[in-house]
């Protein structure tokens, strides 16, 4: 697979020139990733960021409890992994691949020198830092305030908003994402959660297909503002 086309589409990099991405071509490395390798390990620091150009990453933490809490699910295009200068995810966050993924990584050195040179990529990683948190936040506060159904409507609003796209009143969720992993980023049981979604598909507002779901998001968003 031609890394440099894969570069081109990594938020980061979208509106870069092409001499600036070849410049990241040379200095970077490009790893095919199996599904359920862990990528980040907290007591495992590896000082580079991770630009993910295929597949779907899990950011996640563990309760004292032993148990995991889902905090994002990263698709085409995201970064992610920390050096001196910039954290995209906290030192209690891992990291673990969903899917098979193509990992580019560029050590702290190499791309705290690319960054000087580009000031438009500096600014992008502060807005994808603020948007990152702003999720954190709200997903942070609907756990705390609502019941199981509407956070769980919440996320798969938020989902659609991120990776799907818009066919009539149907919005896609273009991501793989199993009943447990819901159950985890809205603290409720994976038992809960199947029934919820099938009663959600009884309603008319959530269908399932090859690709992931699909979701009657005005309809959703009607619900969670009553």
């Amino acid at each position: 697979m031609d890394k440099l086309t894969l570069l081109s589409h990594i938020n980061l990099f979208d509106e870069l020139p092409m001499e600036d991405l070849e410049l990241i071509d040379k200095s970077s490395t490009m790893t095919p990733v199996k599904k359920g390798t862990q990528i980040l390990i907290p007591d495992q620091p590896l000082d580079v960021l991770f630009f993910l150009k295929k597949g779907q990453v899990r950011l996640y933490r563990m309760t004292p409890q032993g148990k995991q809490f889902t905090t994002d699910i990263l698709i085409d295009g995201n970064v992610f992994g920390e050096t001196e200068s910039f954290m995209l995810t906290d030192q209690q966050t891992y990291a673990e691949a969903m899917t098979d993924c193509y990992l580019c990584t560029m050590d702290k050195e190499k791309f705290e020198d690319f960054i000087r040179s580009t000031p438009d990529v500096s600014l992008k990683l502060i807005q994808i830092l603020s948007n990152r948190l702003k999720d954190t936040y709200d997903l942070s506060e609907k756990i705390a305030l609502g019941d199981v159904r509407y956070r769980t409507l919440f996320l798969l609003i938020k989902m659609s908003e991120k990776s799907g796209q818009r066919e009539k009143e149907w919005q896609s969720i273009k991501m793989k994402l199993t009943h447990e992993d819901i159950a985890t980023m809205v603290g409720s049981s994976r038992e809960s959660i199947s029934l919820l979604m099938s009663k959600l598909k009884k309603e008319g507002l959530l269908k399932k297909n090859v690709f992931g779901y699909t979701i009657k998001a005005d309809e959703m968003k009607k619900i969670i503002l009553k």
